[in-house]
């Protein structure tokens, strides 16, 4: 197939063209589009391979949550059920509970409820905080993760712009980033714009291709589909798309 002289019309030589390149990798899984395929094609292949690599991603994730609730529950459990014997009480408080043990039974089972009942307490908290402490490495490894994929989707959307990783970090005032971590700045992308506009001193960037009628990068939507994305996994038709 020549992808030359594919008319954009004809949904039928898109999906060849789609089933053609976007199998079309290197030996690291990188596409491998002619550097004269029009620009607009480039796009709905990248497009194509981005969301089965999507849709690969969210099975093993969900299988991954799956496990890790299952784990979580059972180590929970466990957790809440080891007490310290000693309730980490000194050696005098240790001798006057045994001596008390002796003394009065019931006084005695009513200070050891209590110190379960506090050690219960201070499982629990600690629990609380090593779960939190894993969500947050969580969160903060997806968002290393999505960055990335979001500064490539930036860097083809804008071929002109040079922007490194060298650049982010050496020319680029904090304050862009600061912005971002405090939610002035709503997200990466919209923060990648920002940095544009400051590169190209306040120049017009392209934040997506609505200017193509062909190019789809202006479609909505995050690296990890929804729920009905799951669902209709393999159906996509190009045939419904408009170019």
């Amino acid at each position: 197939m020549d992808y030359k002289s594919i008319d954009a019309s004809n949904s039928s030589q898109v999906n060849e063209l789609v089933a053609k390149f976007s199998n079309d990798l290197d030996d690291k899984g990188k596409l491998q589009l002619p550097d004269d395929m029009p620009d607009w094609q480039k796009h709905i292949v990248r497009s194509e391979k981005r969301q089965r690599d999507a849709q690969s991603e969210l099975g093993r994730t969900q299988t991954q949550l799956r496990e890790s609730e299952a784990v979580n529950k059972v180590l929970s459990k466990e957790a809440m059920g080891i007490i310290p014997t000693d309730f980490e009480m000194s050696s005098e408080e240790v001798a006057a509970l045994n001596k008390l043990k002796h003394d009065d039974p019931d006084a005695y089972r009513l200070e050891v409820n209590a110190l379960e009942a506090k050690a219960k307490e201070f499982q629990s908290d600690k629990l609380k905080k090593l779960q939190e402490d894993a969500k947050n490495e969580a969160t903060n490894s997806y968002q290393a993760t999505n960055r990335v994929t979001v500064l490539q989707e930036f860097r083809d959307a804008n071929p002109d712009l040079v922007i490194t990783d060298d650049v982010l970090v050496n020319d680029v005032p904090p304050r862009f980033m600061n912005d971002l971590n405090n939610g002035k700045i709503a997200n990466y992308h919209d923060y990648l714009v920002e940095v544009s506009k400051y590169l190209t001193g306040g120049k017009e960037v392209k934040k997506d291709d609505n200017g193509d009628p062909h190019n789809i990068h202006g479609m909505t939507g995050g690296k990890t589909p929804g729920k009905k994305a799951a669902e209709n996994a393999g159906k996509k038709d190009y045939s419904k798309i408009t170019l």
